[in-house]
């Protein structure tokens, strides 16, 4: 019985690994797209806007 339990523990991780790798590779996926969707400050070259009164 013992060796049962064993096996069904491989066949389940070998089930479940590419699922795991879709997950990593999604949350990977959408780390990038919130890094890049991230706005940089303007350059301190640029002049700032000076609001008259």
């Amino acid at each position: 019985m013992q060796y049962e339990t064993v096996d069904e523990a491989k066949l389940t991780a070998q089930r479940l690994r590419p699922l795991v790798l879709v997950v990593i590779a999604a949350k990977l996926a959408v780390s990038v797209l919130l890094l890049t969707t991230v706005q940089l400050p303007p350059d301190a070259n640029t002049p700032d806007v000076v609001a008259l009164r």
